[in-house]
């Protein structure tokens, strides 16, 4: 259970006299300030997306992390109109930075619809295609938030009207923020709130709660190689020390690996040892 609502400081004016880069600063700060409670345990993110997406003026936002292609949604919001659903993140434009600009996946970069546009090759991309008969869409913002293992956590912020910035309040400086709190995150938390999302909306292939991995009802569908070896990574084991102990190559346990965090939604070793934990009764 979390420990506080987050409060909606979309309108936060810090005194009268404040100006328009005054108040912004000031709404950035909270902004930054709840998001990081939340990736600690003290909010739910869904309530600091919410936020969010007043406060960008955006008309969706989806955070979600991208791995083997495809996006897992972890939550999303859109703007208060009569029959408007928050629409989760095919992860196209995150597929696209992925595979032709890996080495500037920065944590806090931008990635901006507009600018991907003037590529050459973007006009092939399945994010072209997704967004050409979107008219009404005139800027979509993907922020890198981690990198790694070759997933992606992103927070895109989708617009119908002209982004309204300040030229004295870099976007950047508010993503790196976010991206900083991202990194310092409790562990666990996102699969947490990637399998809580799917549950909620009724996904299949998403493992409840205090669901053993491990077990024979095998949730996520490991085959038995991945099973053996996830079982010796919830031990502590390294990937060297599993294929010595396998006799395999070190190639053939990161294949593993990689499989096994696809089909679990971890970002990794130490989410994938608080998932088995979780589900054993072992972890908060």
């Amino acid at each position: 259970m979390y420990r506080a609502t987050v409060k909606d400081r979309t309108q936060l004016v810090p005194f009268p006299e404040a100006n328009d880069l005054q108040t912004r600063i000031a709404r950035a700060f909270s902004l930054v300030t709840d998001w990081n409670a939340a990736l600690n345990g003290h909010y739910n993110i869904q309530e600091v997306i919410d936020v969010a997406s007043r406060q960008f003026e955006s008309l969706n936002v989806s955070l979600f992390r991208l791995r083997a292609g495809r996006a897992w949604p972890i939550a999303s919001a859109c703007r208060q109109l009569d029959g408007l659903k928050p629409r989760v993140s095919s992860g196209a434009i995150a597929s696209y930075v992925q595979n032709n600009h890996a080495e500037a996946l920065d944590p806090g970069s931008i990635w901006r619809l507009t600018e991907l546009r003037e590529e050459a090759g973007f006009a092939g991309s399945p994010a072209h295609k997704e967004y050409a008969d979107r008219p009404d869409i005139v800027e979509v913002s993907t922020i890198v938030l981690e990198a790694s293992d070759g997933a992606i956590d992103c927070l895109e912020v989708t617009f119908d009207r002209p982004p309204n910035r300040h030229p004295d309040l870099p976007s950047s400086i508010v993503t790196q923020a976010l991206a900083d709190s991202w990194a310092a995150r409790s562990p666990g938390l996102i699969s947490r709130a990637i399998r809580s999302y799917g549950r909620a909306r009724g996904r299949t292939g998403v493992a409840n709660d205090n669901v053993d991995i491990l077990g024979p009802h095998n949730p996520f569908g490991l085959s038995r190689a991945e099973q053996r070896v996830c079982q010796m990574i919830a031990d502590g084991q390294k990937a060297k020390e599993i294929a010595d102990a396998l006799g395999v190559s070190l190639a053939t346990v990161r294949s593993h690996m990689h499989k096994i965090y696809a089909k679990t939604g971890t970002s990794g070793q130490v989410e994938l040892v608080v998932l088995v934990a979780e589900a054993k009764g072992g972890a908060e």
